[in-house]
């Protein structure tokens, strides 16, 4: 996941977002890729996990993130699995958004590099679009 995910997370670094990571994701893509992310302990990590500041569920629970990428790694150790999970209830808890399939972070990246820069169309909330007029559509 990490190696597939490189160039991404450079063209999300490019575009301004601020990456922040686990500890051993931040250090991988710093020695590998010289991309420097903030790092945030896991939910194992530390006891009061979620009331520490400079921790995944700190982070999720004050949303300060927008988006969380989780993929699974397949690990069988169960403190991985743990973590990971305690994470992704915590995103879903808040409302934070989340992706948990590699190829649709890399798709989303993506889609937000050919939606940034001049003369681009800039995100928009869902809701706008149901607001357009379609053929063929009537509201009764």
């Amino acid at each position: 996941f990490r190696h597939e995910f490189a160039v991404s997370a450079e063209s999300l670094q490019k575009m301004g977002y601020t990456l922040s990571a686990t500890p051993g994701t931040a250090q991988f893509y710093d020695e590998h890729y010289g991309l420097k992310m903030k790092s945030v302990s896991k939910p194992d990590d530390v006891e009061d996990s979620d009331e520490s500041p400079g921790t995944a569920l700190y982070e999720i629970k004050n949303k300060l993130v927008d988006l969380v990428i989780n993929v699974s790694e397949g690990t069988t150790r169960r403190e991985e699995i743990t973590a990971g999970y305690v994470i992704r209830r915590a995103v879903v808890d808040f409302g934070v958004s989340l992706l948990t399939d590699v190829k649709c972070a890399i798709k989303f990246t993506e889609c937000l590099e050919r939606g940034m820069g001049e003369g681009r169309q800039t995100p928009r909330h869902i809701g706008e679009y149901y607001k357009i007029p379609t053929v063929g559509w009537t509201k009764e």
